[in-house]
């Protein structure tokens, strides 16, 4: 391996100053840039020798009165200096990895302008840029796992979301995190720098708690990304307080009814299977969601934001009521409110009927194997059942909670052989990582490759079923499975979110997610916010809804298979 040397630096001219007014925002803005550099990159607050948390609000607090990039300069540049002695040392970056593999897409310090912030508070900046003795206090890449952690982000005491400094803290406090430790960062749709200064305007205005938790959501949406989703009870009863007593599929520009979660409930509101709503308060289905649900839910494309809004959200109201258009089975148009409830027996029917066991032969030549249910025993013993059959059904439309990739792919591979490349982050250099990574412990077992030497694999074709159901761990084992040379992956965009979970402690001590690695096929083609690769795709039309129309193609394929 051979050093890297990382060099951040910005042409220095003559002493500038800029008698610009400065708003509130921007003001703002540039605090907490500086501070969130200084946190990442400072050689001692890297360290957790303050409480950073505890400073800025200090910071805010004491930046009242001033109204001009003059003032802010030096403000800023006396914050820098105070923490600064004669014992603090910086130091040259240097990675210590191959130049061909360093990821500095994330990389982003174009913020620290020569002409807005002058002569010395540019060199201050720069400065801690180029550092590489930079702490793990605040964020650590552990050596086993090469995941980032936050173990020391906590939460503040007294944390008031009422209190304007209070919140920006919350905002400063993800923003940088997401700017310094988040992977994928360089795919999300909006740039993350463009997101800051109206999330700054969001957050000053957020003055309830309600509004203040919404606010969250709208920052975090911003990340694109189908980990980082969820939302408290306030926004549940701010905005969701009212559900409908049955469940829903997004498909195109409509909505079939097929669920009950109380059938008489659903009934008493004149709805049955198969009903498709194509309007909602007068608007498309599309334009409905666009307005009342994009800008508050990460999702790492629209069709994972789909399965997200059918269980009940996309009907779900503030008031006890919703209006929408249905287009009966009899061909009848139909507009009405429907009822909404706040609380109701739970008693689910579907349409969609999920096979009593975990595995069986469809027909003497097809094997069917329902992978949120199965174990690897029952694995074992299914491909023994189908040796002889032309083909198996994958059906990868869940969560696969009781395997691993290395139980499936022992059946499916004649060989050990790689299946994934990974983005991992460095530890202690924020915003630039590793691609494509050496797999942590990879001297022991490298997580990254798949399958075992074995001659006796299954050789019939393999089905591998996937939706929008179809994230994480499960699109994990699917390009496992996909690296089977008999597999045709059929279905339709699947989350988009294939590696793990990483968790964030906000100042207010609730939670934030999103994915800790990058995740590429083999090629290099990105798996994250795109999904799974498919060979066959699945058209599904709310009008006459068939709910086994991928077990159907899938028969079809393999018993039209040579």
């Amino acid at each position: 391996m051979k050093k890297y040397f990382l060099f951040l630096l910005m042409v220095t001219g003559p002493l500038i100053y800029s008698q610009t007014q400065l708003n509130e925002i921007q003001k703002y803005k540039q605090i907490g840039l500086v501070w969130g550099l200084m946190k990442y990159h400072h050689p001692e607050i890297s360290k957790g020798k303050y409480d950073w948390d505890n400073v800025l609000l200090v910071l805010l607090a004491s930046s009242e009165k001033i109204d001009s990039q003059e003032k802010m300069n030096f403000f800023l540049l006396d914050f820098i200096i105070k923490y600064n002695s004669k014992n603090t040392a910086f130091e040259k970056r240097a990675v210590d990895i191959d130049a061909s593999k360093l990821f500095l897409k994330n990389q982003d310090y174009h913020w620290i302008d020569q002409k807005i912030f002058g002569n010395r508070l540019t060199d201050a900046l720069n400065q801690l840029t180029n550092n590489g003795n930079i702490g793990s206090y605040y964020a650590k890449v552990s050596k086993m796992t090469k995941m980032v952690s936050f173990d020391n982000e906590k939460g503040i005491k007294n944390f008031s979301p009422e209190n304007k400094f209070c919140r920006l803290l919350t905002l400063f406090s993800f923003w940088n995190v997401i700017e310094y430790w988040d992977i994928n960062k360089y795919l999300t749709d909006q740039k993350w720098f463009d997101v800051l200064e109206p999330s700054i305007d969001d957050f000053l205005k957020s003055n309830s708690i309600a509004k203040y938790e919404i606010s969250k959501l709208k920052i975090v949406s911003k990340l694109n990304d189908s980990h980082a989703m969820g939302f408290s009870n306030e926004v549940k009863d701010s905005l969701f307080k009212f559900s409908p007593s049955f469940s829903v599929k997004i498909l195109n520009d409509s909505i079939v009814l097929n669920a009950f979660k109380n059938k008489k409930l659903s009934q008493k509101n004149g709805l049955e299977f198969g009903d498709v709503i194509y309007r909602i308060k007068n608007q498309k289905i599309s334009t409905y969601i666009k307005g009342n649900f994009s800008d508050l839910l990460s999702a790492s494309n629209p069709n994972y934001l789909k399965k997200w809004l059918s269980y009940n959200l996309i009907l779900s109201n503030n008031v006890d009521s919703i209006n929408i258009d249905i287009l009966k089975k009899n061909g009848k148009v139909v507009n009405k409110y429907i009822k909404l409830y706040q609380n109701f027996a739970f008693d689910f029917e579907s349409l969609e009927k999920k096979p009593k066991d975990k595995y069986f032969l469809v027909n003497s030549n097809i094997g069917y194997i329902d992978m949120e249910q199965v174990t690897d025993k029952d694995l074992n013993a299914a491909f023994k059942l189908f040796s002889n059959t032309k083909g198996v059904i994958l059906d990868l439309r869940n969560y696969p909670k009781n395997i691993t990739n290395a139980d499936i792919s022992k059946h499916l591979l004649s060989e050990r052989k790689e299946f994934i490349k990974v983005n991992l982050p460095i530890n202690a250099f924020p915003a630039t990582s590793e691609y494509p990574a050496e797999a942590p412990l990879d001297f022991i077992s490298d997580p990254f490759k798949t399958g075992t030497n074995n001659p006796d694999y299954y050789k019939g074709k393999v089905i591998l079923l996937v939706d929008r159901n179809t994230v994480s761990k499960a699109e994990f084992i699917g390009m496992s499975v996909q690296q089977s040379p008999n597999c045709i992956t059929i279905g339709e965009q699947t989350g988009g979110a294939p590696i793990n979970i990483i968790s964030y402690t906000l100042p207010d001590s609730s939670l934030e997610s999103f994915t800790g690695y990058g995740g590429f096929y083999p090629n290099g083609e990105n798996v994250q916010r795109n999904g799974l690769k498919l060979d066959y795709i699945i058209n599904e039309s709310a009008v006459n809804y068939d709910p086994k129309l991928y077990i159907n193609k899938a028969i079809k394929i393999i018993e039209t298979s040579k």
